[in-house]
């Protein structure tokens, strides 16, 4: 007959199953090491992949504000005094006498807002010569004196107090 006080004894070979403590940690320990890897390359392509996306929106509206410039020609650039060239960005966007009215004249830039975000363009006239209030770059090639129009359009993004963080230069030239 079994006493039923008596206790029954477990081969010492044979396990209990589960896990140990020491186990559990190791675990967790390598689940949150990969889980941080993966939400960190996560973070750094979906930087990558907007900062694409603004450097598009750039070139689009740098693009843009070259065809502007192009379509009023050399003489679109005429009047503008020293202090409104190079090395100050233009106050107003065209033609000297009809400014651009989306032109802040004040900042001198050109606020646009696209897919809710703000960019401003900025245009500057480099020259190296002026006539009056007609400044241009002049070069000589070979006897053949060339005059032209040396444009640069910059957009800026990612505003922090007014300072941009970022910012895409294009540059253009319209000769005479």
């Amino acid at each position: 007959m079994l006493n039923p006080n008596a206790r029954r004894l477990v081969p010492r070979n044979r396990s209990r199953g589960g896990f140990s403590l020491v186990e559990v940690a190791v675990a967790m320990f390598v689940i949150t090491v990969v889980s941080l890897t993966g939400f960190a390359y996560y973070g750094t392509a979906r930087m990558g992949e907007i900062n694409e996306w603004h450097d598009q929106n750039s070139l689009f509206l740098a693009e843009r504000e070259i065809e502007a410039w192009h379509g009023n020609g050399y003489t679109g650039l005429q009047g503008f005094s020293l202090a409104q060239s190079a090395p100050n960005f233009l106050p107003y966007g065209y033609r000297f006498g009809s400014p651009d009215a989306a032109w802040d004249q004040a900042n001198r830039r050109k606020v646009v807002v696209l897919d809710g975000f703000t960019y401003h363009i900025r245009a500057r006239n480099h020259f190296t010569n002026n006539s009056g209030n007609n400044y241009y770059v002049y070069e000589d090639w070979g006897g053949v004196p060339v005059f032209y129009r040396r444009v640069e359009v910059r957009v800026e993004w990612g505003f922090v107090g007014g300072t941009p963080l970022s910012n895409m230069s294009q540059e253009t030239r319209m000769a005479q």
